[in-house]
Formats: C-alpha cells, sequence, structure tokens
C-alpha cells in the first residue's frame, strides 16, 4: 500500500512542478490592460471637462458679443478670459467670433491635455444666436 501512495504523491507533484510562475505571467498580461483601461477613463474624463469648459467660454463670448453696441472684439475678449479663467485644461486656444445683422457665431477650438503623449484631443464648441437689434 505505500507504493500506491508514493506513486500517487509523486504524480502530484510533478503536476504542480509544471505550473510554478504562472501567477507572474497571468499578471504581466493583465495589469497593462487594467491600466490601459485606467488611463482611457481618465483621458476620457479631461476630454469631457475639457469640452464643457469650451462650451463656456463659447456662450460666454456668445452673450456679450450678442449685444446691441457690442463688436466681435468683445465677444473675443469675453471668451479669452473665460478660458484663462478655467485653467490649463484647453491648449492653444482660439476665440472666432462672427458678428452679423441678425445672428452672431462664436466658435472656441483648442487642445485638450492629454496623459498619453502624441495622441491629441482636439476640441471644438460653437454657439450660434440672434443678434440684439433695435426693430422700430
Amino acid at each position: 500500500m505505500s507504493r500506491i501512495f508514493t506513486f500517487t504523491h509523486r504524480a502530484r507533484t510533478a503536476r504542480g512542478e509544471n505550473e510554478r510562475g504562472s501567477a507572474s505571467v497571468e499578471a504581466i498580461m493583465i495589469i497593462p490592460a487594467v491600466l490601459m483601461i485606467f488611463f482611457a477613463i481618465i483621458q476620457g474624463a479631461v476630454v469631457l471637462q475639457a469640452n464643457n469648459v469650451a462650451q463656456a467660454a463659447a456662450s460666454t463670448a456668445y452673450n456679450s458679443a450678442r449685444l446691441y453696441d457690442a463688436s466681435t472684439e468683445d465677444g473675443v475678449n469675453a471668451g479669452n478670459a473665460a478660458l484663462t479663467q478655467a485653467g490649463t485644461i484647453l491648449t492653444g486656444t482660439n476665440v472666432t467670433v462672427q458678428r452679423g445683422a441678425e445672428t452672431v457665431t462664436v466658435t472656441v477650438t483648442g487642445t485638450a491635455a492629454t496623459l498619453i503623449p502624441g495622441l491629441p484631443a482636439t476640441v471644438s464648441r460653437t454657439v450660434t444666436g440672434p443678434t440684439e437689434r433695435w426693430v422700430p
């Protein structure tokens, strides 16, 4: 009977030896994937915040440029002030205001901050609406 026990014990040990280090290999394969998902979620949140900042700046510029005696420079100055107040989440910003007799169109563009170098995230928001005017 001792021979059967010894044989069974050796067979189990031999099978277990082949799996040494398998946890390390699994970790090496899983951890980068988990980190990429984590960074993608953070990058998505940064881009969404940059969109919100661009939308707020475009709305502020529109509200300044649509007034009765306002000019396009008033809208550009208001949009740039809103972007400056928001911080550095958007870089390389540009505020464009087109003011006609009946409508005002404001476009704010910029590049969102990125966690992955070489992957630019361009953000652009446009607001269009009527101009305040005197109608007799």
